[in-house]
């Protein structure tokens, strides 16, 4: 089976920039250049961006967290039993632990309580709400969950118990009758606040206990449990998510937390800085799997216990699983290719995939995948118990699908999440009726749209100018994640000097261009090429730690032949540019008439409006062949 929806069609480059665009400052020029292109104003807000300021007092922006933060110290003060009810991935998992650790070291008897995937499904339930009255708990704080559990809501008013909902996913229309709500829907529009996670709500409110009791956060695993839940949940890395993980991620290689250190030792990334990609590619999976097909009390056990014994024990077991869950999802993937390509087929828009046997764990893992095969907004759905399915969406970037479902909300039982990723329960006689409402909204909301997949690179540049003094530049913009994506950088006519393959169609490789050379790889190559071929590249840059020894390398996001000529679309129309043989820049249009960087045209042309866009057309052509960033 081929599919070539998911290839990369167009190169979409950067505008040109004006030189009062560019201010004179210490960082590099190039990434002066990538900067300025996101519409950072590098004399105003360069300063800022490098080294954020320090946020406002957050009550000033959260109504109701003083009072929440003064009865959650009068518990501790008093040595009370606090529920920490959490959720079963990363971003839940992690702000339980936040809550359980510190409230326990400043008096209180936090315990926490995690839902089964597969028994209870998402969030607080009745069944958590029980046993939290049957244990005398009277403060329950939800991390990452809660807004949306009226039964549970209910009940837990009917038992008097003190209720304090931390969460980040949409409010409902709806009266919540609780003791306070710490959501970031509350904050101004301009709030920093306004982009944290389940572990980002968390996190602020500890360290509101802390400024109240004088106690040091640094003397908790908090900072480091931040960066893991905040990355794992993609959480735009703007405002106080930017700040703090500027801040924190620096501390987790040399956390005091036996767990996190056992983590971190058996993926190899140890004795070196932890970065947002280390926690998104290998950390954040590992705790997500137990979640998804084991029990993720492991983790938190894992993330709480100073026994050597325990650790190793649970550590062992967390990998396992994690093995497993790898082995699970190839089979339930490639069982979900084979109908996702016949409904591709069917040129349906929006992909609804649905098997009873899937691991309900699984399946939004699988949904991403066949997002990335076909660019297609995808649901799969599998059997929750008795007639009733779950299911996990993920979006193609285009279409809001929490929008979607609740253009559905009809015949959904539940759903909820963000625009790119979300969940749903469903009777099973109502899965007709979705797929084709679905994918009415994808035919709808695509007329607005391409759905060719394409990349947009930042700057262009040489290879001898990527080098460790670059790359140290390079970390001072970020931490890369959604809001803030890693540069994409590209470079011209690249020479294959030596080819290796590997595994499942990757490829390694030296490249070398006019200027220097560099190694690079490309995962899942599916371009044919071979020693001595002339390519283009686009590419991050990133380190490769191999036995103790760090190279610079680039991670290879596309590959082009190489043409002396190249294709340039302005306003729909299509131009040819190319180098001259003394180096000029030459652009001819449909009609066969040229321009170049000697002459603006063919002949004299008195016309100012033309002229100007002639210009134009000359820097989009200097920047597409490589002459400049």
């Amino acid at each position: 089976m081929t599919i070539h929806n998911n290839e990369i069609i167009r190169w979409l480059l950067p505008k040109p920039l004006n030189i009062d665009e560019i201010h004179d400052c210490s960082i590099n020029y190039i990434l002066q250049k990538v900067l300025s292109r996101r519409g950072l104003n590098l004399e105003e807000d360069l300063d800022d961006f490098l080294i954020p300021s320090m946020l406002v007092n957050p009550e000033d922006h959260f109504s109701e967290l003083n009072k929440a933060t003064h009865r959650i110290v009068d518990a501790c003060n008093r040595g009370e039993k606090i529920a920490i009810c959490g959720d079963y991935d990363a971003d839940g998992i992690t702000s339980t632990v936040l809550l359980v650790e510190l409230l326990n070291k400043l008096g209180a008897i936090a315990i926490p309580f995690i839902p089964s995937r597969k028994e209870d499904g998402y969030g607080l339930n009745m069944k958590m709400i029980d046993e939290i009255n049957n244990s005398e708990i009277r403060l329950i704080i939800t991390v990452d969950n809660g807004i949306s559990a009226f039964d549970a809501i209910k009940k837990s008013n009917e038992f008097n118990i003190d209720l304090i909902i931390t969460d980040h996913h949409k409010i409902p229309d709806k009266n919540l009758n609780i003791y306070a709500l710490i959501h970031p829907e509350r904050c101004p529009i301009n709030s920093p606040y306004k982009f944290l996670a389940g572990v980002g709500i968390a996190y602020m409110v500890a360290k509101n206990i802390c400024k109240k009791l004088n106690y040091n956060i640094d003397s908790t695993t908090a900072n480091e449990l931040f960066c893991i839940g905040t990355v794992a949940d993609m959480a735009p890395l703007l405002g106080a998510n930017r700040k703090w993980l500027k801040e924190c991620l620096p501390k987790i290689k040399s956390t005091e937390n036996m767990g996190i250190k056992a983590i971190i030792q058996k993926l190899s990334i140890y004795n070196r800085d932890i970065s947002a990609a280390d926690i998104g590619y290998k950390i954040a999976p590992l705790i997500n799997a137990v979640g998804r097909i084991g029990d993720p009390n492991l983790v938190i056990e894992l993330l709480t216990s100073t026994s050597k014994s325990s650790i190793a024990s649970l550590t062992k077991e967390c990998f396992s699983i994690n093995k497993e869950r790898r082995r699970i999802t190839s089979i339930i993937e490639q069982e979900a290719l084979e109908i996702a390509s016949t409904e591709y087929s069917n040129n349906r828009k929006f992909l609804v995939i649905t098997k009873k046997e899937w691991h309900p764990g699984i399946i939004g893992i699988v949904a991403a995948r066949i997002v990335d095969k076909f660019n297609l907004p995808t649901a799969v759905l599998s059997s929750a118990k008795c007639g009733i399915y779950r299911g996990s969406i993920r979006s193609n970037k285009q279409l809001k699908i929490n929008i979607a479902l609740e253009e559905c909300k009809d015949i959904l039982m539940t759903h909820g999440g963000h625009s790119e990723a979300a969940g749903f329960t469903i009777r099973e006689e109502n899965i007709p009726y979705l797929k084709e409402m679905l994918n009415n909204i994808a035919l709808r909301e695509f007329k607005k749209y391409s759905l060719q997949r394409f990349i947009k690179p930042d700057a262009c540049i040489k290879l001898k100018d990527i080098n460790m003094s670059f790359y140290r530049q390079l970390l001072l913009i970020g931490p890369f994640g959604i809001m803030n994506h890693a540069p994409i950088f590209w470079t011209r006519k690249c020479r294959i000097l030596e080819l290796h393959k590997l595994k499942d169609q990757h490829i390694k490789m030296l490249l070398q261009d006019d200027t220097g050379y560099i190694d690079a790889i490309k995962w899942n190559c599916l371009t044919e090429v071979q020693v001595n071929d002339i390519i283009d590249i686009a590419y991050n840059v990133e380190i490769n730690t191999w036995k103790k020894e760090e190279k610079l390398q680039l991670n290879i996001i596309d590959i082009k032949r190489y043409h002396s000529t190249i294709d340039l679309i302005i306003h729909n129309r299509n131009y040819k540019c190319q180098l001259t043989d003394d180096m000029k820049i030459m652009v001819t249009n449909s009609k066969g008439e040229y321009l170049t960087s000697e002459l603006l045209s063919h002949g004299k042309n008195s016309n100012i409006k033309k002229e100007n866009f002639s210009r134009k057309i000359l820097d989009f052509a200097e920047i597409a062949l490589g002459q400049t960033v």
